[in-house]
């Protein structure tokens, strides 16, 4: 009951928040406002043996709803804003509300709200909500300043494991997280720029203090162009510096870090990228430490048909043992217009354990990546891309491949409507020293968009996954909406979903749920 109480506390407060916020758009809004505004009811019918089956449909509540309320305007000359509420009355809520002043600044605030469950029977969830507010203010051509902060709470139910057991952080969560940006920079001229910001974080749990932590690093950074050979090369600069607490127990991490990016162009169709990061940990309780050094190196020709581009990274990570990796990448992309856009690309890597003290030992792995994207003729669009990827635990006696090959397309026809259709398989392969496991994936969207009837637009659409292979899973999705305009700033909105999963492996673990929307809205329009 006490959680109860403070959800129902929460959801007042966010309704008030948000009406204030509609208040201050119809204040700010001298010039004038055009939106949508949308209300209706949720309907929801569901046999389920495994409500945490299908996540599209956590956060769909049954009942009344303000589905939407959305508005756009100016202020004066130079001022606009963006209020956009969706389902404003119910636990899955969100908004965003944004004013623009040209030539000063933005401010943004947005919210949102979801629940998640973990268990079959949905018993175990948790609610989790979002605040978001950003500052950018630029007072002169020269100066910038920008600042962000967030605020997120959490509360519900944990998950054990195994299940029936008691998590070891606990049965419930019940905490807050605060985060504080802010940056200023400054031109200096020539295009080079100067940063400085601040970095604040902070983490209250109500069931468990010695989780609480705080946390604030400094930052500074320069770009620009090289002061002596500013055509050709340009350099960026950053370092920090932070510390952060565990409050209770009083343990102190000191973080540092220096990077250093630069780009050469000695020919206008061939340009060298050079990156060198640096990075300590010291937890001064220990006196323990960790250091990391990585360089990367990129050579990039460009053609006017496309570019081709190489790699290397080699990165040192010492502590009380001493791993390196090495780093390849390579690969190309051919462009002629929007007849044919085709990229290719190979990238290996390799992490060596020289003490072998590291939970994974030795790494080796390898990406290979393909893609064909394709406009032939006005309005059709074609597209094809490959995968293939392997890791191997070379002491461990350890691999992972994996495969996937995707198609997609979409029709377009002006006045009538469009067509799309996505489809993906994949296969993926696990051997061990115990056994092996495999799985094949097979996914299929597509949707349909009618627009021939004057006043009238209705769309039909498909999701469906089948994981086969060791499992025997299927889901799928299916909707239908339409939307009636039924004079010039009236209209009716119907939107009906289908939702199933089956696992034919666990014969017990079913989900369906039929949902249908209604909606009538305004349209309306303030001059």
């Amino acid at each position: 009951m006490l959680r109860t109480d403070r959800n129902r506390n929460v959801g007042s407060g966010l309704v008030t928040a948000f009406l204030l916020l509609l208040l201050l758009a119809q204040t700010a809004a001298a010039g004038n406002v055009n939106g949508v505004v949308k209300l209706g009811t949720v309907i929801k019918d569901e046999d389920a043996r495994n409500m945490a089956a299908i996540q599209e449909t956590y956060n769909v509540y049954e009942g009344f709803s303000v589905s939407q309320v959305r508005l756009t305007g100016t202020s004066g000359s130079r001022g606009s804003f963006l209020l956009d509420l969706q389902e404003i009355n119910r636990d899955s809520g969100k908004g965003l509300f944004t004013w623009r002043v040209q030539d000063l600044g933005k401010l943004t605030v947005r919210y949102g709200q979801h629940r998640q469950l973990y268990d079959a029977d949905g018993s175990v969830s948790s609610q989790r909500r979002d605040w978001r507010v950003g500052v950018h203010v630029t007072p002169s051509n020269r100066a910038r300043i920008t600042a962000n902060f967030g605020y997120q709470t959490r509360e519900g139910d944990r998950l054990g494991y195994p299940a029936g057991t008691t998590s070891v952080l606990g049965g419930n969560y019940d905490y807050n997280i605060f985060e504080s940006d802010v940056e200023a920079e400054y031109g200096i001229g020539g295009g080079r720029r100067l940063a400085v910001g601040w970095r604040g974080t902070s983490f209250t749990d109500d069931l468990n203090d010695a989780a609480e932590r705080s946390g604030n690093v400094l930052s500074v950074r320069a770009s620009g162009p090289c002061y002596f050979f500013p055509e050709l090369l340009s350099h960026y600069v950053r370092a920090a510096y932070g510390k952060q607490e565990l409050v209770e127990p009083g343990l102190d991490y000191t973080m540092s870090n220096f990077q250093y990016l630069g780009l050469l162009r000695p020919a206008r169709d061939l340009q060298f990228k050079y990156r060198f990061l640096a990075s300590r940990v010291e937890d001064e309780a220990e006196t323990f430490q960790t250091d990391e050094f990585r360089n990367d190196f990129d050579l990039t020709w460009y053609h006017k048909y496309g570019r081709v581009f190489g790699g290397y990274g080699y990165v040192t990570r010492d502590d009380y043992t001493l791993t390196d990796y090495n780093d390849w990448r390579a690969g190309f992309a051919l462009n002629h217009g929007k007849v044919a856009r085709l990229q290719v690309s190979y990238a290996a890597s390799e992490k060596g354990d020289q003490e072998e003290r590291t939970l994974l030992k030795d790494i080796e792995a390898s990406r290979l990546k393909a893609s064909f994207k394709s406009e032939p003729v006005e309005n059709l669009t074609l597209g094809l891309s490959y995968a293939e990827r392997e890791r191997e635990y070379t002491v461990l006696d350890v691999e992972a491949e994996g495969v996937r090959y995707s198609a997609f397309g979409r029709l377009e026809r002006p006045g009538l409507g469009a067509v799309s259709v996505d489809y993906t398989y994949s296969e993926d392969d696990y051997q061990d020293r115990a056994a092996g496991f495999y799985a094949d994936n097979r996914s299929v969207s597509a949707r349909v968009d009618l627009t021939a009837v004057r006043n009238l637009d209705l769309a039909a659409g498909l999701t469906y996954l089948n994981i086969g292979g060791d499992l025997d899973i299927e889901k799928s999705i299916l909707m239908f909406e339409g939307e009636y305009t039924v004079a010039r700033d009236y209209f009716v909105q119907v939107k009906y979903n289908v939702y199933n999963y089956d696992d034919y492996l666990l014969l017990d673990r079913y989900y369906t749920a039929n949902v249908v929307w209604l909606n009538v809205g305004y349209k309306l329009s303030i001059d």
